[in-house]
């Protein structure tokens, strides 16, 4: 193609570096005397036989910029690494020649002729000279061994930030290690007076007076420290790399020889100083290739990177500890799949387990909790190994949680227990509050909207299986308070078992049937031989609790194992009054509790006034429950107290009469109906039954409540 008219310059540049067969990157174009003046015959054509090459048009082309080893005007001298003075004619340059190093104008670069440098000498066939090219190009970056077109903008500001944190660095460390003369009196006070009287030291103090050089590493621990934090708030490109780049040069700093420091203070000297530091660059390091999504070869640079660490002796327990799988690593993945449930392969002939550090598997339990991956967490949960197995076993005791999350009830009961013996599992370590949320989460089919097992907030259903059936939930209930002391020895725990099974979460008005007591009796006494069979690990129920009376079969249960709780732990216990209320108004299921608690006179005698004593303490409590339920309530349960023939249980009904006059303001507030139902029982039946017992605590309430009307 020929130029057009105007046109003045040609010129050929290569656009590659080190791919060039020649000695430069520029072919010139000369004129020729054969081709005619370009104004007078511009078809002229001269014919190189030798090349083959056919010129038809040639102009005298401008000088583009260029390398300073492409100049045609100044001959230039290659050489691998000559560094001490130019060579040859290497230290001219013509107007358009570029320092290859600084990618300045050669007048510009301030080391072109400077000795032990000689940018005049560099050129792109030398390793040596690539290597310090990419060195100055991507300055702290080039320890990394990125690709040009890898590097972004995040991670040059990373970069220039590390740069800038090196010069800084180094600075400080050199003051730690010229230290601080001065004498052995600053660290430990003289109490010799003859230099202070006789102007001279004396045998025994003169060591005292000793010149000595001390040494801190605070300044330079405080350096580092505030450079993380800059680390820890940049994006995760920026932030990965700072960090690597203070691990690379902390790990060189050495103590002095003979140093004189404080042992108490970790950032005093190195030694103590660093590992500090590498368990939280490494920490931090493991929960950025888990949490963030870094490309592929970032991702892979950084774990290169820090296995060419050479760590000092006190840090070699983060060796290996950046060995962290990526989230498509074929291991990990058919794990999460389902694919793999032991967590085993094997690997040249070799067994291996998944294994991972604590902060890495915590990192990958927020990631799957963020995404709401609830069937992969359970599946890795359940194979991890970890360094740290008290933690990892506080994560894999939420296991029946993301079983709920997903649906998966029956699972989720199954998980408390590790096996049917009731060994050492998730059950045994369950707070009351966890157990009250757990039964309510099974009896409901309802969730926690967050990954928190809470009961505050938002609860939602959840598409699944289905809620379980009630033999199961109960079969799982009895067997964690089996498994659990604290629980079993619980009052809370047991009322909130109670209450699920008169099928109320408040103190509603769901009543159950009174079975006939020919049920309640032959039930009772079956109750007994079952709960010996649950607390073996045979969990296995008779078709009574399948029957149409099968939820009154479940309370006669509950409240059989109840009692038998109360006969083994009543004098460890402060407080019972949880599991009066909980029953509501099924007075019958409470009057078996009586009346399985009577076999042995002293237990029921200790719970009666601890009963009484309760109803005084927390009155606030009896008062809610009077409150929530209608008048009926109040006089069957003093109605139920006074019906027993022991004296023993009949003098509870005090304390609650007590409580019910003091309170009688409070109940003004509700519907005429309710006060005079109230007041037609007291005056109907309280009052003649006191009369009957005609001791003085009734004498003195039945004059208390004659003062009422």
């Amino acid at each position: 193609m020929e130029p057009e008219e105007g046109d003045e310059s040609v010129i050929v540049i290569s656009d590659t570096e080190g791919e060039n067969d020649g000695e430069t990157s520029v072919f010139i174009v000369e004129n020729s005397p054969e081709v005619a003046d370009t104004s007078k015959e511009k078809s002229t054509e001269v014919i190189d036989e030798e090349c083959g090459l056919a010129i038809t048009y040639s102009k005298k082309g401008n000088v583009m910029p260029h390398a300073r080893y492409d100049c045609v005007e100044q001959d230039f001298m290659r050489t691998e690494n000559e560094i001490s003075e130019p060579v040859g004619n290497n230290l001219n340059f013509c107007e358009q020649c570029y320092c290859y190093i600084c990618d300045k104008p050669a007048s510009e670069c301030q080391y072109w002729k400077l000795p032990s440098i000689c940018h005049c000498n560099a050129h792109n066939k030398s390793k040596y000279w690539k290597a310090h090219r990419d060195v100055a190009l991507t300055g702290a970056l080039s320890i990394f061994n990125f690709n040009l077109v890898d590097i972004d903008s995040e991670l040059r500001h990373g970069g220039a930030l590390l740069q800038k944190f090196w010069l800084e660095l180094a600075l400080e460390y050199n003051k730690y290690l010229m230290g601080i003369i001065t004498t052995r009196n600053c660290l430990i006070p003289c109490m010799c007076i003859c230099h202070k009287q006789f102007k001279m030291y004396c045998e025994m103090c003169q060591m005292n007076h000793v010149e000595i050089r001390l040494y801190s590493y605070t300044p330079v621990f405080n350096m580092v420290n505030n450079f993380l934090n800059q680390a820890e708030k940049e994006k995760s490109k920026a932030a990965g790399i700072m960090m690597m780049g203070v691990a690379k040069e902390i790990i060189l700093h050495k103590q002095p020889p003979q140093e004189v420091f404080n042992k108490d203070d970790q950032t005093s000297s190195p030694r103590q100083a660093v590992p500090i530091f590498m368990h939280r660059i490494t920490n931090s390091l493991q929960r950025m290739l888990v949490l963030s999504d870094l490309p592929p070869y970032l991702f892979n640079k950084l774990k290169a990177f820090y296995k060419t660490l050479t760590l000092p002796s006190c840090c070699f327990a983060f060796t290996n500890s950046l060995n962290v799988l990526s989230w498509e690593d074929p291991f990990l993945t058919s794990i999460l799949r389902g694919q793999n449930i032991t967590g085993h392969r094997q690997k040249k002939g070799r067994k291996e387990m998944l294994w991972e550090d604590f902060p890495v598997v915590q990192a990958r339990v927020e990631r799957m909790e963020a995404r709401e991956e609830y069937r992969e967490l359970v599946r890795y949960l359940r194979v991890i190994k970890c360094n740290d197995t008290v933690k990892l076993r506080g994560l894999q005791d939420k296991v029946p949680f993301y079983f709920c999350k997903y649906g998966d009830f029956h699972s989720a009961a199954q998980s408390f227990h590790v096996n049917s013996s009731l060994s050492c599992c998730t059950a045994c370590r369950l707070t009351s509050y966890q157990y009250m949320v757990y039964l309510k989460i099974l009896k409901t089919g309802t969730v926690p909207a967050g990954c928190e097992l809470s009961d505050e907030g938002r609860w939602t259903f959840v598409k699944g299986t289905g809620t379980i059936k009630n033999c199961l939930l109960l079969k799982c209930a009895l067997r964690i308070l089996f498994v659990n002391q604290v629980l079993y020895r619980d009052a809370h725990s047991w009322s909130r078992l109670i209450q699920i099974h008169c099928n109320s979460f408040t103190l509603g008005e769901d009543v159950l049937p009174v079975p006939p007591p020919v049920f309640v009796k032959s039930t009772a006494v079956l109750a007994a031989s079952i709960l010996e069979d649950l607390k073996k690990g045979i969990v296995g129920l008779p078709k009574t609790f399948s029957s149409v009376l099968h939820r009154e079969s479940a309370l006669i249960l509950v409240t059989v194992a109840a009692a038998q709780m109360l006969h083994k732990n009543l004098s460890v216990m402060n407080i019972v009054l949880p599991l009066i209320v909980a029953y509501g108004k099924n007075f019958w299921a409470l009057k078996l509790l009586f009346d399985s608690l009577s076999v042995k006179e002293e237990v029921l005698h200790h719970f009666c006034a601890m009963l009484s004593n309760n109803i005084y303490v927390y009155k606030s409590m009896l008062i809610d429950a009077f409150k929530c339920h209608d008048a009926d309530y109040v006089s069957d349960l003093v109605t139920l107290f006074l019906s027993f023939k022991q004296a023993t249980i009949q003098s509870v009904s005090i304390p609650v009469l007590n409580v019910l006059v003091e309170a009688w303001h409070e109940f003004k507030t509700k519907e005429c109906l309710w006060t005079q139902t109230l007041h037609s029982f007291l005056q109907n039946k309280v009052i003649p039954a006191m009369e009957m017992l005609n001791t003085a605590q009734f004498i003195e309430l039945r004059n208390k409540i004659n003062r009422l009307f």
